[in-house]
């Protein structure tokens, strides 16, 4: 809102206070944020159980743009430099109160127990992941003429911002002969181009002119007869050397139970010579995956990886490890358990690479 210096302080205040009350008995459960120009206003004479919270001057050495919540020493306001021509700084707001992570308070079981099987219990849980993923980190668009003689003179700016002004309108002005002659820089490169002779180089240019983009590529189910040939002809010297080691497994098997049988006891226990059970071996023990493993592969991710069909990035699953391993067990367990490979284990993204010939 705005209050302009020559207006009737009282009557604008009041008509304030009533837009308020208005406000606030039709959404009761709605946060409030009152913030403008107020010039030599007080909305605290007005409204006593809102509190300001910019205590520092906002437009040369006075304080004219407040900010008012009814939640007192809940925000922390800080400077910045001003957008564009305006000689008001900007406001940054930041809650001072420690918000709680979206993980910590997820109930895991829920999902498995509304699931029927592994399989969708993993969908559940990565579109859960997924979700949370999209509602909370923000997606930012660079300009592709965006240099590192822009980023210089952004720098530049603000840090002349806390000292003269004359300095800092001297770097504003940076900023803007920048931005010119980084637009000016970037279309030449786009006139080059096209003025060259190879048609890679004219279908990057248009591709850029027309902010053409490729469209997404979604999941295809082929024939599942092409897949299980070429694992029946990759997995044949492998399972010829399995059937040649079961028969000599079982052959050791009958020997082993002859002996057993002649070693048997005068009290018909069957067993060792000495009554000792033998131990499994180690193909028999059940594989089980800890979730100290777990959280170890996840914080060694590597962030600059491509993003899977399941849209979960490196930076999510090193970042949370500490939330999501405990659930990510559950799911490797469960499949090495019931020997389910899951059905978004079986997905993968296939980007053909061209090459010249």
């Amino acid at each position: 809102m705005y209050i302009p210096p020559q207006a009737n302080i009282d009557t604008a205040l009041c008509e304030l206070h009533e837009a308020l009350t208005q406000f606030q008995a039709q959404h009761q459960d709605a946060a409030l944020i009152v913030v403008g120009d107020f010039n030599s206003a007080n909305l605290k004479c007005a409204v006593p159980n809102l509190y300001q919270h910019v205590t520092f001057p906002t437009r040369g050495n006075r304080t004219l743009d407040h900010c008012h919540t009814p939640y007192k020493d809940s925000y922390k306001a800080l400077a910045h430099p001003p957008f564009g021509k305006s000689d008001h700084a900007a406001i940054f707001l930041i809650p001072k109160y420690k918000q709680r992570d979206a993980l910590d308070d997820v109930d895991w079981d829920m999902f498995r127990r509304s699931t029927d099987d592994v399989s969708e219990f993993t969908e559940a849980v990565v579109g859960f992941i997924g979700k949370l993923v999209d509602d909370t980190i923000p997606r930012i668009t660079i300009k592709p003429w965006v240099d590192r003689t822009i980023r210089e003179a952004l720098n530049s700016r603000t840090a002349a911002y806390s000292g003269n002004m004359d300095e800092y309108k001297s770097a504003a002005y940076g900023v803007r002969r920048a931005v010119r002659e980084a637009k000016r820089h970037y279309g030449k490169k786009l006139e080059t181009q096209f003025q060259q002779s190879g048609s890679r180089s004219l279908w990057q240019g248009l591709r850029k002119i027309t902010d053409y983009g490729s469209p997404p590529s979604g999941l295809m189910s082929a024939d599942e007869s092409l897949a299980n040939e070429l694992n029946t002809f990759f997995a044949r010297v492998e399972a010829t050397s399995s059937s040649t080691n079961a028969s000599r497994a079982n052959a050791n098997s009958a020997n082993a139970s002859s002996a057993n049988a002649n070693s048997t006891s005068a009290n018909g226990t069957i067993g060792a010579a000495n009554g000792a059970c033998a131990e499994p071996t180690i193909e028999q023990r059940p594989l089980i995956i800890m979730e100290n493993d777990v959280r170890r592969v996840f914080k060694r991710v590597n962030t600059r990886k491509v993003v899977g069909p399941d849209g979960i990035c490196g930076r999510v699953l090193k970042a949370c490890a500490d939330q999501i391993a405990l659930v990510f067990i559950d799911i490797f367990n469960l499949s090495l358990t019931l020997g389910i490979v899951l059905s978004s284990f079986k997905q993968s993204t296939i980007v053909p690479v061209p090459k010249k010939p």
